[in-house]
């Protein structure tokens, strides 16, 4: 009896050993299989793919950062630009009166104008035949011989006519000028009458009031105008700007 139970207990043994044998084999072919399983899914056996660094973020204090000075950098001052603003006074609407027509619209209108109002004056001479009438542009001149304006207007007349004043007046001036022979100015107001090229007959000095119509000298010569005939020269001025004579002269002669 007792052998017997030795041999089944020796028996009994090696299954025991076997068992638990086989278990672990079964038990490290598990973990094999999961360890190939997790590797072939994480890449730790992919010899293919490189591992990138692994990189440690690190922070200093920022007391530190802050107590740190920083150089190398130019700050520039930004200055606002100001505009000062001119004040412009709003324009106001100004309603015009229509204007007065004139009889003449040349340059001098509004002078000549006011002399056809205040004075009508008459023909100087006897003929009142006009040779040159005025013109501010150059015209031709046959005794100089080139061209210039001609401030007056020219009567027709002989050597010796009487020369009678235009308007009353005082006689401001006799004279001679080189281009206009003697002249007689007489002012009446606010203009003055040039009668240029009178002889030496003159009846009339500086200071003499003169009537309308009064005889104050006799048709000479006229030297810068001798190719144009005889005739008497007359200018009209306001100060000393010139005028056409034919805008203040009337039709009574």
């Amino acid at each position: 009896m007792r052998r017997y139970s030795y041999h089944k207990n020796k028996k009994t043994r090696k299954e025991k050993v076997g068992f638990f044998t086989a278990f672990s084999v079964c038990i490290i072919a598990v973990a094999l299989a999961l360890w190939s399983t997790y590797a072939s899914i994480g890449g730790f056996d992919n010899q293919n793919i490189e591992s990138e660094p692994t990189y440690i973020a690190t922070m200093e204090p920022v007391t530190e950062a802050v107590n740190n000075q920083v150089t190398g950098i130019t700050v520039t001052d930004v200055q606002e630009e100001t505009t000062e603003t001119e004040w412009v006074e709003p324009e106001t609407e100004t309603t015009e009166e229509p204007a007065t027509e004139v009889p003449y619209t040349g340059e001098n209108g509004s002078l000549q104008t006011i002399l056809q109002v205040s004075a009508s004056l008459d023909y100087p001479v006897a003929s009142g035949k006009i040779t040159k009438e005025y013109s501010e542009d150059a015209v031709y001149n046959k005794t100089m011989g080139d061209y210039r304006a001609h401030t007056g207007v020219d009567f027709e007349a002989d050597i010796g006519d009487n020369i009678v004043a235009m308007s009353e007046g005082v006689v401001d001036s006799v004279y001679t000028d080189e281009m206009f022979g003697t002249v007689i100015k007489i002012t009446h107001g606010n203009f003055s009458i040039y009668y240029c090229g009178v002889s030496d007959h003159i009846y009339c000095q500086q200071g003499d009031e003169i009537n309308r119509g009064d005889i104050i000298g006799k048709v000479g010569e006229i030297p810068s105008e001798k190719e144009d005939g005889m005739h008497l020269h007359i200018e009209v001025k306001v100060g000393d700007k010139t005028i056409d004579p034919l805008t203040v002269i009337g039709s009574n002669r």
